[in-house]
C-alpha cells in the first residue's frame, strides 16, 4: 500500500501537467523523489533505524510519555498526566497512533507516569503492558480510584428527572449496561467531562462507578506483565528489557533496553539515597549508549534523608508533648505510608507512646496502608522491593491507628484532637481532609501543620510555605483565615535524587548521548553544564515534546 501511494504520486509528478502544477524542474523532481520512496512513515522507523520523541515531560516536570519507534512500530517508555498548565491530557497524542504501539512500560504509579494509562485503554489499546509486581498491585488502586478525575472528553450522561433540584445528583453513562433505576421516560441526558461532574452538582451513582473499575481492573489483569527488579533480559518486541530498583516509591523501576546490541535507559523518578524503607539505587558498571534522566532537582540536596527523618521524629514527639494537634497533610499514596513508618520508629525509640493515636482520613491511604503491611510481610514475593528485613507490617499498622477522620461534634467535624496526629490528603491540602483541617484549625495555635511534600505555588499549602514565615492570612473558599498554627515544612520525605547522586549511579556507563527530561524550564542551563561537566563525551539534550531525535 506504502508503494502504491508513492507510485500513483510519481506517474502524476512525472507528467508534463505534474511538472508545471509545482514548478518542478527534472533534478528536483529526482531529489523530492528520493525523498518520498525513502523516508519513514509518521511515528514509525526505517528498518533498522531507531528514533526518540517524547508526548510529555519535555521541558515539563509533569506528563511523562517517552516513544521509542522502530520500524516495527512504538513502544511507550510511561503514560503520564500533565500536571496544572504542563499540557492537555485529552485527546490522545495524534502523532502517536494508537494501532502502532507494540508495547507499554510503566516506570511507578504516580499520576504523572501512569495517569494517562485509562484513557489509552479506552482508545483500544490491547497490546502488552509492563510493569513492576509492587506497581501493579498499587495500580489496581490507584486507577480506579482516580477515573473520576481523568479527561475523557465530553461523554454523554443522564439523570431521573425526579432528582432535578437536588444538591448532589446521581448519574449513569448514557452506555451503561447494569440494571438501570431510571427508566427511559425518566432520563434527562446531558454532556460534560467526567471530571467535572462534582462541580456541576453531579457524582458518577455507584454501580455506575463500580461498573467502571471493574472493566479498569479486568484490562489490567489481561494485558499487565510483571517483570521484577533483577529478572534476566525478557525479549519484548524489538527489544531486550530489564527493570532495576529505585527509592522514589515502592515498585519504582528504572528501565534499560538493548536494540540490537544498542543500549538505553529511562530512568523515570531516581529516589535518593539514605531510604529506611526501600532499596538503595544501583550502580552502573558496563556501557550504555543513550541515558534518558530526570532533572526534577537542579541543585544538589542540602540535607541528607536520614538526617532529615530523624529531625521529624524528634519535632513530631515535642509537638505531641507540648499537646498539639499535628495535621500531616500527605498524598494517599507511598507518601501517608512513608509518614506511618516514620511515626513507627519513633515509637520503636520511646519518642512516642506505642498506642499514640494516628487517624489517617483517606480511604485510599488506608487500603494502601494495609497493602503496604502485607508487601514487607511476603518477603517471597515481594522482598526485591523493599529493607525487608528491618521492617514489621505493624510498622504501618501500629495500636494506636485510626481508621478515617469524622466526628458528630459540628465544632470539630474531623475530629482531631490536641496529643493526636492526622494524616490527610491531599498532599497540597487542596482538596479532601486536609483542606477541611485548613478551614476547622488554621486559627488554632495548638495546632501544627507539617508538609511532607514539594508545595505548588498556587495551592493553600504553597502559600503557606513560600516564605520563611508564614502569612497572617490565608484566603480560602472567598474567605480570609487568620493564621495562628504552627506551620512546618520537611524535605526529608523528598522522593527524588539530586543531580551528584544520579551522576554517582552512572558515572561509568560512558554514555554517547543523554537526554535530560522531567525539568523546570529555569534549571535547564545549570543541568546541561552540570552533565557536560561530568560526561565531557556526551551529547547533553534538552528535548522538545514531540522533537524526533535518531538513535541509530
Amino acid at each position: 500500500m506504502r508503494w502504491t501511494k508513492y507510485l500513483a504520486g510519481i506517474a502524476w509528478l512525472s507528467s508534463q501537467r505534474g511538472l508545471s502544477a509545482w514548478g518542478l524542474k527534472p533534478f528536483c523532481l529526482k531529489l523530492l523523489l528520493i525523498v518520498l520512496v525513502f523516508a519513514p512513515s509518521a511515528g514509525q522507523a526505517d528498518k533498522g533505524s531507531l528514533f526518540y520523541f517524547g508526548g510529555g515531560g519535555q521541558q515539563t516536570i509533569s506528563g511523562s510519555l517517552h516513544v521509542l519507534a522502530t520500524a516495527k512500530g512504538l513502544y511507550l517508555i510511561d503514560v503520564g498526566n500533565f500536571m496544572g498548565a504542563d499540557g492537555a491530557n485529552y485527546p490522545w497524542p495524534a502523532e502517536i497512533p494508537v494501532d502502532k504501539i507494540r508495547a507499554v512500560f510503566i516506570t511507578h504509579v504516580h499520576a504523572d507516569h501512569i495517569g494517562r494509562l485509562p484513557l489509552l485503554l479506552q482508545e483500544g489499546y490491547r497490546g502488552p503492558i509492563y510493569m513492576s509486581r509492587v506497581s501493579y498491585e498499587l495500580a489496581r488502586i490507584v486507577l480506579p480510584a482516580s477515573l473520576r478525575f481523568l479527561n475523557f472528553g465530553q461523554e454523554r450522561f443522564y439523570y431521573s428527572r425526579h432528582h432535578e433540584g437536588r444538591k448532589r445528583i446521581p448519574v449513569y453513562l448514557a452506555s451503561y449496561v447494569g440494571d438501570s433505576p431510571v427508566t427511559p421516560p425518566n432520563r434527562v441526558y446531558f454532556e460534560t467531562q467526567c471530571r467535572q461532574l462534582a462541580t456541576n452538582g453531579y457524582f458518577l451513582a455507584g454501580s455506575q462507578r463500580k461498573q467502571l473499575e471493574n472493566e479498569l481492573l479486568a484490562r489490567l489483569a489481561a494485558q499487565v506483565t510483571i517483570i521484577d527488579p533483577g529478572d534476566a533480559p525478557v525479549a519484548v518486541g524489538d527489544f531486550k528489557v530489564q527493570f532495576f530498583a529505585t527509592p522514589h516509591i515502592a515498585g519504582s523501576v528504572m528501565v534499560k533496553l538493548d536494540y540490537q546490541g544498542f543500549t538505553l535507559l529511562f530512568s523515570g523518578d531516581i529516589g535518593p539515597e539514605g531510604s529506611p524503607l526501600l532499596p538503595a539505587n544501583p550502580r552502573f558498571v558496563s556501557n550504555i549508549d543513550v541515558l534518558v534522566l530526570g532533572g526534577t532537582y537542579a541543585e544538589d540536596r542540602r540535607v541528607a534523608l536520614t538526617q532529615g527523618r530523624r529531625e521529624f521524629r524528634e519535632k513530631l514527639a515535642a509537638w505531641i508533648r507540648a499537646d498539639y494537634r499535628v495535621v500531616i497533610p500527605a498524598f494517599a499514596l507511598d507518601r501517608s505510608q512513608q509518614v506511618m513508618f516514620e511515626i513507627s520508629r519513633a515509637m520503636s525509640a520511646n519518642l512516642l507512646a506505642e498506642d499514640q493515636v494516628i487517624r489517617v482520613c483517606s480511604p485510599t491511604a488506608n487500603r494502601l496502608l494495609k497493602l503496604y503491611a502485607n508487601f514487607v510481610g511476603r518477603q517471597d514475593e515481594f522482598g526485591a522491593y523493599f529493607q525487608s528485613e528491618t521492617i514489621d507490617p505493624a510498622d504501618f499498622l501500629p495500636p494506636g491507628y485510626r481508621f478515617g477522620c469524622r466526628s458528630g461534634d459540628s465544632a470539630n467535624p474531623l475530629g482531631l484532637q490536641h496529643g493526636e496526629i492526622g494524616i490527610m490528603s491531599s498532599g497540597m491540602a487542596q482538596h479532601a481532609s486536609a483542606r477541611q483541617a485548613l478551614l476547622d484549625y488554621l486559627g488554632d495555635p495548638k495546632t501544627v501543620f507539617v508538609f511532607v511534600s514539594y508545595q505548588a505555588p498556587d495551592t493553600p499549602g504553597g502559600r503557606l510555605t513560600a516564605g520563611s514565615d508564614p502569612p497572617r492570612e490565608l484566603k480560602l473558599d472567598g474567605q480570609r483565615h487568620k493564621v495562628r498554627a504552627k506551620i512546618y515544612h520537611t524535605a526529608a520525605f523528598g522522593g527524588h535524587a539530586d543531580p551528584a547522586t544520579i551522576i554517582q549511579i552512572f558515572a561509568a556507563t560512558q554514555p554517547q548521548q543523554i537526554f535530560l527530561v522531567h525539568l523546570d524550564k529555569p534549571s535547564i542551563p545549570a543541568l546541561i553544564r552540570r552533565y557536560r561537566e561530568s560526561f565531557p563525551k556526551a551529547i547533553i539534550t534538552v528535548p522538545r515534546l514531540g522533537e524526533r531525535h535518531r538513535l541509530q
